[in-house]
C-alpha cells in the first residue's frame, strides 16, 4: 500500500486519463460536448458522463465478439474494467438496469508499472501511448475482443465500458458507446439473470481500496489477467474469493510476434470480429480545455503489401491465432485499421499487417492524416 501511494504522487492530473475508442461512444467527436478522459463525478455523472449525442452505431452480432480499444495518456498501472449493457435510452441512472457480460480483474487497461510514455494525440487532442496490437501486451495499451453472448436479446442497446484503476485516487470512468445487436434472441430472461454493473468511488456509492480490485459478482465471463490485491474493496463488498470464469478468455487477439500463432486461450469460437473503424474522415471539433488540433489532412493510401495467408488458430477451446507475419484479424475486407497513432494495416482476408505510418502523419478512426502544425 505503502509503495502504490508513493507511487501515485508521482501521476500528474495532466496526462489525460483514458477514454473507450472502439466501439464508437457516445460525443468522440463533432459533438457540441465532447467525451472526456476524466473520471465519473459531479461535472461527469454516472452514466456515460451525462453524454448520449449518437457519432455512429456500431452492429454486433450475438454469439460473436466486439473489439474494444482504448486511447489515453494516464493509465494508472491499469485496473479491473466491466463490459456491460443497457437496452434502454436514455441509459439509465438506475445501476440495476446496467446488466455485465464480461469482466477483466486487472490487467485492463494495461499492465504497466504506472503511466505509459506518450504518443501522438488524437484527433480531438486528447493524450495517448503506445498501443499494444493484441490483449497481452505489457507496458502498452491494450485492446480486447469481448465475447457477446449469444442469448441477447436483439435491439438497441448501450455498450458501456467501466474502469477502477490500480493506481492513483480512487476513481471510476465510464464510457458508453450506442450499438444494435442481431442474431440474439427474442427472450428477455438472460439478460435479465445477468449481475448488475458494479459501481463505486462515484457520490452516493461506496469506496474501493488501492490496487488491483477483486470486482464483487463478476458474473460467469470473464478474465482473471492479475491477482487482485488484498484489501482492495474498501468498504465495498467484499467478493466471495478469487473468481473462476466460464470458458477462459474467448478472446482471438494474436501475440503480433510474428510466429502466426495467437495468444487467445479458452473456450473461445477461434475467430475474431473486431469492428473496422469508420474510413470516412471528419473535421475535428475544438477540444474541451484549450487543447486544440490544427487543421488535418487526409492521406491516400496504397500499398504493395501481399495478403497475408491466416494460419489457423486452434479448435475449441482457444481463441484463434493472429496469422502469419505479425498479422491481425480485422474486418471488412478493403478497410484501413489503426493499430496505433503511429501504426496501420489494410485489412485482406481479415487479417491486416501492422506497418509504420509515414513520418508527419497519425493514424486515427480509419483515417491517415498529416498534421499541419504541433499540438498546444
Amino acid at each position: 500500500t505503502i509503495a502504490l501511494t508513493a507511487l501515485a504522487a508521482l501521476l500528474g492530473a495532466a496526462h489525460g486519463h483514458m477514454i473507450m475508442n472502439t466501439p464508437t461512444p457516445y460525443n468522440l467527436r463533432g459533438t457540441s460536448k465532447l467525451l472526456q478522459v476524466n473520471p465519473l463525478g459531479a461535472d461527469f455523472p454516472f452514466p456515460c458522463q451525462g453524454l448520449f449525442d449518437t457519432v455512429s452505431v456500431t452492429p454486433i452480432t450475438a454469439g460473436g465478439s466486439q473489439l474494444v480499444n482504448f486511447t489515453g495518456g494516464a493509465q494508472h498501472g491499469g485496473g479491473s474494467c466491466q463490459f456491460s449493457l443497457t437496452y434502454e435510452f436514455p441509459p439509465p441512472t438506475d445501476k440495476t438496469k446496467w446488466k455485465t457480460i464480461y469482466t477483466l480483474i486487472g490487467g485492463c487497461p494495461v499492465s504497466a508499472q504506472g503511466n505509459l510514455p506518450p504518443a501522438s494525440p488524437d484527433p480531438e487532442g486528447r493524450a495517448d501511448s503506445p498501443h499494444c496490437g493484441n490483449d497481452s501486451g505489457t507496458e502498452c495499451i491494450r485492446q480486447f475482443e469481448i465475447p457477446i453472448p449469444k442469448e441477447l436479446p436483439n435491439g438497441n442497446a448501450t455498450f458501456a465500458w467501466t474502469w477502477f484503476n490500480k493506481i492513483g485516487n480512487r476513481e471510476m470512468y465510464m464510457n458508453c458507446a450506442p450499438v444494435t445487436i442481431s442474431g440474439g434472441s427474442g427472450d428477455q430472461s438472460f439478460f435479465d439473470a445477468l449481475p448488475e454493473m458494479f459501481v463505486a468511488n462515484v457520490p452516493g456509492e461506496c469506496t474501493t481500496g488501492n490496487g488491483v480490485l477483486n470486482i464483487p459478482n463478476p458474473g460467469n465471463y470473464g478474465r482473471l489477467l492479475e491477482q487482485p490485491t488484498d484489501g482492495s474493496n474498501g468498504n465495498c463488498a467484499k467478493a466471495a474469493g478469487i473468481p473462476t470464469f466460464e470458458g477462459g478468455s474467448g478472446s482471438g487477439s494474436g501475440s503480433g510476434s510474428g510466429s502466426g500463432s495467437g495468444s487467445g486461450s479458452g473456450s473461445g469460437s477461434g475467430a475474431s470480429s473486431a469492428v473496422a473503424p469508420s474510413s470516412t474522415p471528419v473535421s475535428p471539433p475544438t477540444s474541451a480545455g484549450g487543447s486544440a488540433p490544427t487543421s488535418l489532412v487526409v492521406i491516400p493510401i496504397t500499398t504493395n503489401a501481399p495478403s497475408p495467408t491466416p494460419t489457423a488458430g486452434a479448435g475449441s477451446g482457444s481463441g484463434s491465432g493472429s496469422g502469419s507475419g505479425g498479422s491481425q484479424p480485422c474486418s471488412p475486407n478493403g478497410a484501413l485499421i489503426c493499430f496505433s497513432p503511429t501504426t496501420f494495416g489494410l485489412c485482406a482476408n481479415g487479417f491486416a499487417i501492422p506497418q509504420p505510418v509515414a513520418p508527419g502523419t497519425t493514424c486515427n478512426n480509419g483515417v491517415i492524416v498529416r498534421r499541419s502544425a504541433k499540438f498546444v
